[in-house]
C-alpha cells in the first residue's frame, strides 16, 4: 500500500482498505475491521492526528457495517 499523502484522501482510502480486507476475510469481525482500517489510515497518511484517523473510521467503517 501506498502512503496517502494528503488528509482529503484519507476517507477515500479507508473505504478501500476496508473492502480489500473484506475481499480477503469476509467473516472478520466488525471491531477487528475497524481497528484495522483505524491503524491503516493513522499510520499510512502524513500529519494525521489519532483523533483525526478515529473520525475517518467512524465516517468510513463503523457506520457502514450492519
Amino acid at each position: 500500500m501506498n502512503r496517502i499523502e494528503k488528509k482529503e484522501m484519507a476517507s477515500d482510502a479507508a473505504v478501500y482498505f476496508k473492502e480489500e480486507v473484506l475481499g480477503l476475510m469476509p467473516d472478520i469481525p466488525r471491531k477487528e475491521l475497524c481497528d484495522l482500517v483505524d491503524d491503516y489510515i493513522y499510520y499510512q497518511t502524513d500529519d494525521l492526528s489519532r483523533k483525526e484517523a478515529d473520525a475517518v473510521v467512524q465516517a468510513t467503517c463503523r457506520l457502514s457495517i450492519p
